[in-house]
């Protein structure tokens, strides 16, 4: 697993070569959304209410894993095309965790992350799985409990 703190040393030069463009994994997002509380459209889920807090976003890609990291810690105008394209919009990233591991790995990711969670926003990222969610809410910062998931790889 590799970690990256992204509030305090962003990711100069971008994500290591490591990921290269073929490769695939599992992934972390942890987003931070300010002191007030949001309320957007998200997709075809309509419009959900978020309380200030972190989001953990759990995603996979089967290739391009680098490619797919980089689209989610941009902010700039994208189509958006998964629900967490929403939300990232208006949020802030802080942290990343990568492991490659199976894209099957994914949903065993999100419910560990969702064991540690004090809730789970229903749906969210989890239109082509039979998971409750993909997008887990902490008050606090999540960071410390995330370091210590283990994904088989």
């Amino acid at each position: 697993m590799r970690a990256f703190n992204l509030d305090r040393e962003g990711l100069p030069g971008g994500l290591p070569d490591e990921f290269g463009t073929r490769g695939g994994g599992v992934y972390a997002l942890v987003l931070r959304l300010g002191a007030r509380p949001l309320r957007m459209r998200v997709g075809a889920l309509g419009v959900l209410h978020f309380k200030a807090g972190y989001y953990c976003y759990a995603g996979s890609a089967r290739r391009g894993l680098k490619a797919r990291l980089e689209r989610h810690l941009r902010r700039s105008a994208k189509k958006k095309h998964w629900h967490v394209d929403y939300l990232r919009q208006r949020t802030e990233p802080v942290a990343l965790f990568v492991w490659t591991a199976d894209e099957a790995a994914e949903c065993e990711l999100s419910q560990a992350i969702g064991c540690l969670a004090e809730a789970s926003v229903r749906g969210f990222g989890a239109s082509d799985c039979s998971c409750l969610s993909h997008l887990h809410y902490f008050a606090g910062d999540p960071r410390g409990r995330l370091r210590r998931l283990r994904i088989p790889g």
